[in-house]
């Protein structure tokens, strides 16, 4: 092995993206030279990667987006397994987007690929997919896990697994936040902030959104000083997001105000309550000590698929659920969700102290759990000593 390790790093959603983006930052102040290919987003390419293709292509959610984008997907695979085993890297680093990477470091390993390949963040395998252990202990040289209850599936294999501490804890540690930024979104000052974060692709808009809005209208009614904040991942969301509200009472720049998802830790931060589509927004929310009602509405195809061929059977959906093994926020699932038992969690959250002060206590366990490591740096320090 030379000093100069060429890595390959591939992020097909903007979550792995940012986690990239400060992976390649650990691993230049660590070891420089690098020579850094792959597959990322606006974070990984401003940290000076050589992108052979962009993120952005790869971006679909759920399994109904990718069976429409299957032939698109298809092709990439084999357009970046192409671009690894041309340049033949020392470690290839596969960060989450588990159904495309684990079956890419099966096909490299079945190609002859010799180095080594590293999964960053494991694919949910306590949810749903325990026969992915098999096939990750087969094919990967290290696992890194970001949940340190993930350690335990691998224990009883021969696959190196390693908990580096959550990349949410560092984000939010790292993160400058804008003292100004209700004055410049221009919200009321108040302490009755509702925030409402409907997801980040257009189908999770159309299925969450209505359903936010009626609680939010029927809350409203009953506590006219509170003030809605919704926040939007970009701007191609906003024609889903005003055809919503054009169904709402709710006023834009009176009762609701929309808020671009860059000031996202802010408005978490200045949140009395949410009300937030089920994913790694909800760890954040409880990073940020904000008590949150959380919703699941899925495709029918999407909840098929989840029932009778994943056989989901989780007691909770909900991360900060699962981390506290309770439910600390409330979650509604699909045929579970009414718009009256929607409004009064999130009313039961937003007058009642005694609840309110249980659950930002949950949430600070769950933040203690994940501990205080800085996940970037250690994962560059297993990466860079697997190659030694």
């Amino acid at each position: 092995m030379n000093n100069h390790p060429k890595y390959f790093i591939f992020a097909g959603e903007p979550s792995g993206d940012l986690h990239g983006s400060h992976l390649i930052d650990s691993l230049k102040k660590n070891a420089p030279p690098v020579t850094i290919y792959g597959v990322g987003g606006p974070a990984m390419r401003a940290q000076g990667i050589h992108c052979i293709y962009q993120m952005e292509d790869f971006q679909v959610m759920g399994f109904s987006d990718v069976l429409k984008s299957f032939p698109k997907l298809y092709t990439l695979f084999y357009k970046v397994l192409n671009a690894i085993l041309l340049r033949q890297p020392d470690c290839v680093i596969l960060i989450d987007y588990p159904g495309f990477n684990l079956r890419l470091a099966k096909k490299l390993r079945k190609k002859g690929f010799k180095g080594k390949i590293v999964q960053y963040i494991s694919p949910s395998v306590w949810a749903h997919g325990k026969k992915r252990i098999d096939l990750m202990v087969q094919n990967l040289d290290l696992l890194l896990t970001i949940f340190p209850f993930e350690e335990a599936y691998f224990s009883h294999t021969s696959l190196m697994t390693k908990y580096v501490g959550n990349p949410l804890i560092e984000n939010i540690r790292s993160y400058s936040y804008n003292p100004n930024w209700i004055q410049k979104m221009g919200l009321p000052i108040t302490e009755n902030i509702v925030g409402i974060f409907p997801g980040s692709r257009i189908g999770e808009i159309e299925r969450n959104l209505p359903l936010q809005l009626e609680a939010a209208e029927l809350l409203k009614g009953k506590h006219s000083d509170i003030v809605y904040a919704l926040s939007y991942a970009q701007d191609s969301l906003l024609p889903a997001i005003y055809k919503a509200l054009e169904k709402s009472s709710l006023v834009i720049n009176k009762d609701i105000y929309l808020v671009p998802s860059k000031f996202n830790y802010e408005l978490m931060k200045s949140c009395r309550t949410a009300l937030a589509k089920g994913g790694t927004i909800t760890l954040e929310l409880a990073l940020h000590h904000c008590p949150s009602v959380v919703v699941y509405k899925v495709t029918k195809l999407n909840y098929l698929i989840a029932k009778y061929i994943l056989k989901l059977n989780l007691p909770y959906y909900c991360i900060v659920n699962i981390i506290a093994n309770e439910e600390v926020y409330p979650e509604l699932i699909d045929k579970d969700i009414s718009v009256d038992l929607l409004y009064k969690k999130l009313e039961k959250l937003l007058v009642d102290e005694s609840l309110r002060k249980r659950v930002i206590g949950k949430c600070i366990e769950v933040e203690n759990y994940l501990g205080q490591q800085q996940a970037s740096h250690e994962a560059m320090s297993a990466i860079t000593g697997l190659l030694k």
